[in-house]
């Protein structure tokens, strides 16, 4: 990294509620790739910097706001307010003021409607999907088609309206869903590769060195927010597409059970190129492409008791 992308801002916005921080030169979230190639003179620059106010990451502070809320209704945490400072006064904030705010900006300033005009805004490629960041340096990122906003969907699924997030998680199976993972990014943007080969140190900087870590190529850990998403959703406020999303989950799901059934580490691996295809410059077996299965396996769980409950209920009731 070079010496300014140690210089960050990191905060809270306080019209909107959302954490935002970063910066052009530095990549502050799980997409972290830092360019290597003094060949292809990418030696130091970030390939993905998602600065600004990343999806995810502002779905992950409202959980831990809404979570300091109940805890202090509860009377289990002490504290019912932060302080910011407005010149140089420290100011009063709840922690449900914050909650709260958080919320009514949530899908104004992500949400990207289906009947959105393209010529009024060209930076649009997809509709009806979940901006990937708000107030990008680069201010192009905020639209691309990423898997971040499943992330945000299971941590706080309140964030959204139902019928939104159902359109925009079929954006994310119809474009970026693999065999085992979701794509990294929209195969129609412009700087899709899918092909992730870290061994190759070349003039062309897209690559070199794997420089296209989070560009592309199909991780595994994500599929598993993807599925609970689906699950959550069809599970409570779109009854009617539960069946379907079932069959899709176990199928998905499906491919997996494969997978570790044939790999020699009885594992799943961090990821895979295009269409599922081995990536041999990556790990073959990760902790969380495991845990984040499990917890889609948990949640497939806990439909299905609830489900079986309901329809007990149903038979007894006369």
């Amino acid at each position: 990294m070079s010496d300014i992308g140690f210089n960050v801002t990191i905060g809270i916005d306080p019209d909107t509620g959302f954490v935002f921080g970063g910066s052009e030169h530095n990549c502050g979230t799980w997409m972290d790739k830092m360019g290597e190639s003094e060949v292809a003179g990418t030696r130091g620059k970030p390939a993905t910097p998602r600065d600004g106010s990343a999806v995810e990451l502002v779905g992950l502070c409202k959980s831990a706001v809404r979570w300091l809320v109940e805890l202090y209704e509860k009377g289990q945490f002490p504290y019912d307010s932060v302080a910011k400072y407005v010149n140089g006064k420290p100011v009063k904030v709840t922690y449900k003021e914050w909650n709260d705010l958080i919320q009514a900006n949530f899908e104004k300033n992500f949400w990207i409607a289906s009947d959105s005009d393209k010529s009024a805004n060209k930076l649009i490629n997809k509709l009806g999907i979940y901006k990937d960041s708000v107030g990008a340096s680069q201010f192009w990122a905020d639209y691309q088609l990423r898997p971040n906003f499943p992330i945000a969907m299971v941590v706080a699924p309140e964030l959204f309206t139902p019928e939104n997030a159902w359109t925009a998680l079929g954006a994310v199976e119809k474009y970026l869903l693999g065999p085992l993972g979701l794509k990294t990014l929209d195969p129609d943007d412009w700087a899709y590769n899918g092909d992730y080969k870290n061994s190759y140190d070349g003039n062309d900087g897209r690559i070199a060195k794997g420089f296209n870590y989070h560009q592309g190529p199909e991780w595994l850990w994500v599929i598993g927010f993807f599925l609970r998403a689906k699950l959550h959703f069809a599970s409570t406020t779109l009854r009617d597409k539960l069946i379907d999303t079932i069959k899709l989950v176990q199928q998905v799901l499906s491919r997996h059970h494969v997978e570790i059934e044939k790999s020699p580490w009885q594992g799943l691996p961090e990821l895979t190129n295009k269409d599922g295809a081995p990536c041999p410059d990556s790990c073959e077996v990760q902790a969380w492409s495991m845990s984040c299965i499990l917890d889609a396996l948990f949640d497939m769980h806990n439909v299905f008791a609830t489900t079986e409950e309901e329809m007990a209920k149903t038979k007894t009731t006369p």
